[in-house]
């Protein structure tokens, strides 16, 4: 299998454990600025993979569905222009409760798209207020059911676990609403905190008020049981999703197989090789500008160190490794 991954680098702001590559909300000429610089590296990687057609696709970000109606139109446009993928593929975009209304949403099915991953991270107000997040409850519960009624039947959820300021109860609380909800998959993150971001300074400062690490242990614990008998499987690290609706795409990253990275700091994994063009936003631009294809980071993936790096991989799922494939 091969995936395609789009990385839109837009965002109304940035939330306080994020430290992705990311351009602001940006101006129209700031975004037009930016699909000239994504059709450029799209015609590149064109050329270099004619003939693939691929399995997954999966806009994320940033926040694609910061995009306005002509904006995504016009990125599926230069996607089909230049690449195929499989009838069947699983088609992936990315949304922020809020962002998406009823227009947005039935565009997205028009376009192709198949799957929803819905950036909820938590069902308490002044838990997303503390994440500096632009939604409240209301709008996950609202958005949920626009993307329903817009006829998607395949939603994942993202939430967030031991938060600053987060109690057990309100962790428990926030499960419970996502899986009575009813999505197909729900993603469960424990917030890391990154060293460049606001709770990484807090952190420093010791202002950042994160739970015990028993309570934050309790509180996966309880989180995992209450998806289980919500009718989810646990078949990854991170992952839960109800039968037959895992994550094709990330499955891709789990099995080390190869995928093809679109945008500012996304990376590609092809014919042995790991690598992005760019990383930061305006390194992006520069180069598509200059035309410079060189990588700006690149590592070679074989033998033994992709084994390695494979075993790893596989360890993330529920199921393990397969003895037979790393067998001498």
């Amino acid at each position: 299998m091969i995936g395609l991954y789009v990385h839109i680098p837009f965002c109304l702001r940035r939330c306080h454990y994020c430290d992705f590559v990311i351009a602001g909300a940006g101006s129209p000429a700031k975004r037009e600025a930016f699909f000239t610089a994504f059709e450029k590296e799209a015609a590149r990687a064109s050329d270099l993979l004619q003939g693939v057609s691929f399995d997954t696709v999966y806009v994320g970000g940033g926040t694609p569905s910061v995009l306005s109606l002509e904006e995504t139109s016009k990125l599926f446009d230069l996607l089909k222009k230049y690449f195929r993928w499989e009838a069947q593929a699983e088609v992936t975009y990315e949304a922020n409760p809020g962002d998406a209304d009823e227009e947005k949403a039935k565009a997205y099915r028009g376009l192709g798209v198949n799957r929803i991953s819905l950036g909820a991270q938590s069902f308490n107000d002044p838990t997303l207020k503390r994440l500096n997040r632009t939604h409240d409850a209301a709008a996950i519960f609202s958005s949920y059911g626009i993307f329903r009624k817009a006829g998607f039947d395949n939603v994942s959820l993202d939430l967030m676990l031991a938060l600053p300021g987060e109690t057990l109860k309100e962790a428990e609380r926030s499960v419970a609403q996502a899986v009575g909800l009813g999505p197909e998959h729900v993603s469960l993150y424990e917030l890391t905190v990154e060293p460049s971001t606001v709770f990484g300074r807090r952190r420093r400062e010791g202002t950042l008020g994160l739970p015990a690490e028993d309570a934050q242990a309790e509180m996966l614990s309880c989180a995992r049981d209450r998806l289980k008998t919500g009718g989810f499987r646990h078949y990854e690290l991170l992952s839960h999703a109800k039968p037959g609706f895992e994550s094709r795409h990330n499955g891709i990253y789990w099995a080390n197989e190869e995928y093809l990275g679109l945008g500012p700091g996304a990376f590609s994994h092809l014919k042995g090789k790991r690598f992005r063009y760019a990383s930061s936003y305006a390194k992006y631009l520069d180069k598509a500008n200059r035309n410079d294809w060189v990588p700006e980071e690149e590592e070679t993936l074989e033998g033994e160190r992709k084994e390695v790096e494979s075993l790893l991989l596989a360890l993330r799922l529920t199921e393990g490794a397969s003895m037979e494939r790393f067998r001498p």
